[in-house]
């Protein structure tokens, strides 16, 4: 995987990449973002046969940003950025995948929360990005929230996030539109974003290797395939027409009937602590764990050794998966430490540990 360092240099941001392994300069990409300036996307340039320095922006790492502390405004109107630009990169045709979507390497402005994303134009490349679903569980994870309305909203957006079958960025941008009108500004012309022009081929052309697919929830973008047409001297091709931003999406459900509907009750999985027998049902798709009463819906009060907000179990498709938040003390299952931010599937009889602080689960 290429190694990343986020510096400044000349007063802008400057993302240092040297390639590892297989790894392999893509010469048509590379040059079409030497050859376009294109508004949210930070330029590469050659330092060295195994190395590429991406400039053109100042700002801030987003993570610094976030562990700032954000409101609702400002949470929203980064990630309505965000889902801008990835909305005309996936409409235009490249590979999702080589865009770095980790929070230490997305560049952010403070004064005005421009966004600024890095295309890594490499063959064979291990991706940064394992999808924008998991990078809003980062950003959501990682702010540090102003006031209890700030998590209030945040949390209801990320459980629409993660309660969608297959994420939409139209439909979580409509979201937004409706919990915070006025976020979406100037919108991003795709007109001057476009795949390299087909007949511009690679030095070196590897063979074409299927894109992993990934299970979860995690974003699966639909690339098109580029489509060759005749193209004149004078006449340009037309450039693709993305969807109205304000095209109404919305349809009428139809009206529920009482006496149509089953009577069932609903059993939820369950979190036992040992140390008080206390339980709670884990009754949300996304479900946080710790000691800051504000920011979680299991508190864990009198142990200072587990973290504010420690773990978070998602639930989804009947099961439930458990994520460590990077903590102090670690996350353990039946005693095996779990590596943080890797989702690990719970069955029913598991210990959870959050430190030294023990929990019976119980499958619903």
């Amino acid at each position: 995987m290429a190694k990343l360092r986020f510096s400044e240099k000349n007063g802008e941001v400057c993302i240092h990449c040297r390639f590892t392994g297989s790894e392999m300069l893509n010469e048509a990409e590379y040059r079409y973002f030497i050859d376009n300036r294109i508004k949210g996307w930070l330029i590469p340039r050659s330092a060295a046969a195994d190395k590429l320095e991406f400039t053109g922006a100042r700002g801030i790492p987003l993570m610094h940003l976030l562990k700032s502390g954000v409101d609702t405004v400002k949470y929203f109107r980064i990630v309505s950025n965000l889902l801008d630009i990835l909305e005309v990169a996936e409409s235009c045709g490249f590979n999702m995948q080589n865009i770095v979507l980790d929070p230490e390497f997305v560049t952010v402005s403070p004064e005005n929360c421009e966004i600024h994303l890095f295309y890594l134009p490499l063959w064979y490349n291990e991706s940064f990005n394992d999808g924008i679903v998991n990078c809003l569980r980062k950003i959501s994870t990682y702010a540090k929230y102003t006031d209890q309305s700030t998590y209030d909203n945040i949390d209801s957006f990320m459980n629409f996030v993660i309660g969608m079958r297959s994420f939409s960025i139209q439909d979580a941008k409509e979201y937004i539109r409706r919990s915070c009108p006025g976020i979406f500004g100037q919108t991003y012309d795709h007109r001057q974003f476009s795949r390299p022009a087909s007949q511009e081929q690679p030095v070196r052309t590897p063979k074409v290797i299927p894109p992993v697919q990934h299970s979860g929830d995690t974003h699966q973008f639909n690339i098109p395939k580029p489509v060759k047409a005749p193209v004149s001297a004078v006449q340009k091709p037309e450039p693709k027409v993305l969807p109205s931003l304000s095209e109404e999406k919305k349809q009428p459900l139809p009206e529920l009937i009482r006496h149509e509907l089953p009577r069932t009750e609903t059993k939820y999985p369950t979190l036992t602590r040992r140390s008080t027998g206390v339980t709670v049902n884990i009754s949300k798709p996304v479900f946080r764990i710790g000691k800051e009463r504000d920011r979680v819906d299991f508190c864990v009060t009198e142990n200072r050794t587990v973290s504010r907000v420690h773990a978070t179990i998602y639930t989804r498709d009947g099961s439930c998966f458990i994520e460590d938040n990077n903590s102090t003390n670690k996350t353990y299952i039946n005693g095996t430490p779990l590596l943080p931010e890797r989702e690990i599937k719970l069955k029913n009889g598991d210990v959870l540990t959050l430190s030294n602080e023990d929990f019976d689960f119980v499958d619903g």
